[in-house]
This record gives C-alpha cells, structure tokens and sequence, in this order.
C-alpha cells in the first residue's frame, strides 16, 4: 500500500498504463538502505504488459551478452573503457566503480565479477557476485515505447580487506535491456538513449559496510549517468548536475569532464578515453 508520504508513486501515462515514479522530495537521509524500495520500483505492477523470463534464463535459452556487467562510458556515439559514478554517505562523496571484462557465470544465476573502486585517491580492489533474481520482459505498448528487458540482481561484493578503507558492497542492481531479431536469446544492455535527458541504467543501490568498524554502514549508490535515488543531490533538469552543498574537487573534477581526454581520430570522429585511468 503506498501512501502520500511514500517516495514511490504510481501514476497513470497518457494511455492509462501504470507506472511507478520515484518523489526525490520524500527521500529520507535517515534511511541508510533503499535497496528494497528500488526492487519494488523495478518489479512490473498490474497494468503493465511483461512476461516472467526468469526461468528462460535458468534454462539458458536467454542469457546477458558476455560484457553486459563491464563498466563504460559514452562521448557522442562511441564507448569508452571508463569507470562509472556514484554517491556514498549522506555527504555524496564521489565514488567510482570500475568493472573488468571477464564476469564468470558459476551457477544457472550467479556472476563472479572484479573491480576496483576509488573514493578521493584511496582506492581499493573487489570480487564478489552478482546473482540474478528476475527477468521481465516488458512489452511494447506503441511504436514510440519499445518492449524492452528488466533485470533485477542481488550484487555482494568485497574489498580487499588488507586495503586502507575497505568494507562489503550490498544491495540490488537493476538493469535495463533489448534484444534484437538476429539473435534473440541474446539481452543487450540498453544505451540506445545515453544521450538523452534522465538516462540511467545498470544501477547498483544499496549499502557499503566498513571492516574495520562494521557499525559504520553507509549508503552507497553508482551506475550509467543517473541515479534512481538522487535526494537534493542531483539537481539538475536533464543532465547531472551536483547541487553547490555537496560541492569536492572529485565533482568539479567530473562536471568540468577533466578527467577525459578527447581524441580525434584521422576519420574526424570525436572519442574519447580516460586521461589517467588508476584500474
């Protein structure tokens, strides 16, 4: 039941499909942990058309392209081999979270994955899982609104626990996906609007838990461009834009976009790669 306080909302669109919207006002920084009420965001309610394809990905007749858990990043039209952006604590600082290449599925739903993190100039080194709960596929309700896949995944990941700053990573990860008519057991990720006005996708929401003082737990939130959750954080109309309280070096550092290099290649196409790249 969702009342008037709730910071999730259920509207109607234009043609009467049902929806859930996230109230960024009814945030509540005094909640540490929205990993629960972002699979609720993410789950299919009555009124929308989708499919449970869950057990078509146990069975492995659909699977998640090899690179679908790697980090990238966009300029214009190309990708890039980069870390993505996140928000630990009440404070927002800026964490980065860089995946390898090479997840490794070990069971009918789990992912062994590796990465590194870097908080300011500590960074640390991570392996854990990613173990897939739910793939709904959402169907199309007109030509401007494509079906498309939703992917929901438990995510535990854990820092090396000799490195300065280190702790667990807990939480939910939801994903957006689409197959194509030449290979359609194959969920690509979704990036066919990255250059668009709320994109968001491959979000990881849920909590960091430090090792060496395990009382202290934060939240702890990255993913593609947008966050789900972005409280008085995110300020901005289409684009990120880093309210002025939560102001560091690391944000001035991504909003004046210097921590890319921008390369033109003799075809005359923009690119562009990471200046000091620290995975």
């Amino acid at each position: 039941m969702q009342t008037d306080i709730s910071p999730l909302k259920i509207e109607r669109d234009a043609l009467g499909a049902v929806y859930y919207w996230i109230d960024n006002n009814a945030l509540d920084l005094d909640r540490v942990d929205y990993s629960d009420l972002y699979e609720t965001y993410l789950t299919p309610i009555d009124g929308q058309l989708f499919e449970d394809c869950t057990r078509l990905f146990i069975e492995g007749k659909l699977r998640l392209e090899p690179t679908f858990l790697k980090t990238y990043s966009y300029w214009g039209s190309h990708t890039y081999d980069a870390p993505v952006n996140g928000v630990l604590g009440n404070d927002f600082k800026r964490i980065e979270v860089y995946f390898y290449t090479d997840a490794l599925k070990t069971d009918s739903v789990t992912y062994s994955v590796r990465g590194r993190t870097k908080v300011k100039k500590n960074i640390c080194d991570f392996s854990g899982e990613v173990k897939i709960k739910k793939i709904y596929h959402v169907f199309e309700r007109d030509t401007d609104s494509p079906d498309y896949y939703k992917i929901i995944a438990d995510y535990s990941l854990r820092e090396d626990s000799v490195q300065k700053g280190s702790g667990v990573f807990r939480g939910i990860l939801g994903a957006y996906g689409y197959v194509t008519d030449d290979a359609p057991e194959v969920i690509k990720v979704d990036n066919t609007d990255q250059d668009g006005d709320g994109y968001m996708n491959r979000s990881y929401v849920g909590t960091w838990q430090s090792y060496k003082t395990p009382a202290i737990v934060k939240r702890c939130m990255w993913g593609d461009n947008r966050l789900p959750f972005r409280f008085d954080f995110d300020i901005g109309a289409g684009e990120i834009r880093v309210n002025s309280k939560y102001a560091s070096p690391e944000w001035d550092r991504f909003m004046e976009g210097k921590d890319l290099d921008v390369v033109e290649p003799e075809s005359g196409d923009s690119r562009a790669t990471y200046k000091d790249p620290w995975w």
